[in-house]
């Protein structure tokens, strides 16, 4: 028989040169269900694998795919933007009541805060999945050791385990993720896990709170200069 995904001529029930199956099912509304669910639930692989091993073990999900071993790894791109669609999900679920009144602040100063939270509101995933941008300079700077597109897929399993966090946190705190501390304490922590050299290293350490630090005032200024410039 003929491998239909690689065209590779065998007789096993599965290809040896890709892996397909020689008898692909038929697609139903159960299978469609199931390999979706299985996607997002399966601990073994996928993005509840990548939740779990960002938690216990960064380090080595994140080497492992930058060696090449990602069969049982979720995208990090992909991961981020389930995990960014899960917070958006819960954030209009949950209604976020303004304690700021414009008549006690500066009027421009109050119109660009209004205009950039506007802005972020209207395009938070944009700004988010655009956000590993920044933090991908700012690893780059003061890690070096990756080139800048390992830093974007490091940054991408950063930024999603991260916003589950600032998911979690914002629950119970209602604090946005550009100002949610569990977010930036989470970075710090992923980021020092990674590119930590042994069990202890203060150097990796600082440089893990340099580089969100410098990753924060990018963020800032970029929210002012929204806010400025739509105001």
């Amino acid at each position: 028989m003929v491998c239909i995904n690689c065209k590779y001529e065998h007789d096993s029930n599965f290809c040896p040169n890709c892996g397909e199956r020689s008898e692909v099912p038929r697609i139903t509304f159960k299978s469609i269900f199931s390999n979706g669910l299985s996607t997002i639930t399966n601990m073994n692989k996928g993005f509840l694998f990548n939740v779990k091993h960002l938690c216990l073990n960064p380090n080595g999900i994140v080497n492992d795919f930058l060696k090449g071993k990602r069969k049982s790894i979720f995208n990090p791109m992909s991961f981020l933007i389930i995990a960014l669609t899960v917070y958006l999900i819960v954030d209009a679920m949950i209604v976020v009541k303004a304690n700021v009144s414009g008549n006690k602040i500066n009027p421009k100063i109050y119109g660009v805060g209004y205009e950039a939270g506007r802005f972020m509101k209207l395009y938070l995933k944009y700004f988010w999945i655009l956000s590993i941008i920044w933090l991908s300079v700012s690893t780059k700077l003061l890690f070096g050791k990756y080139n800048y597109a390992e830093h974007l897929a490091i940054n991408s399993f950063v930024m999603g385990q991260s916003i589950l966090v600032g998911l979690v946190s914002f629950v119970i705190t209602k604090l946005n993720l550009l100002f949610n501390p569990f977010v930036y304490i989470s970075i710090i922590w992923i980021t020092y896990q990674t590119f930590k050299r042994k069990k202890r290293d203060l150097n990796a350490f600082f440089q893990s709170v340099g580089s969100t630090l410098l990753f924060f005032i990018q963020l800032v200024i970029i929210v002012v200069l929204i806010g400025i410039l739509r105001s």
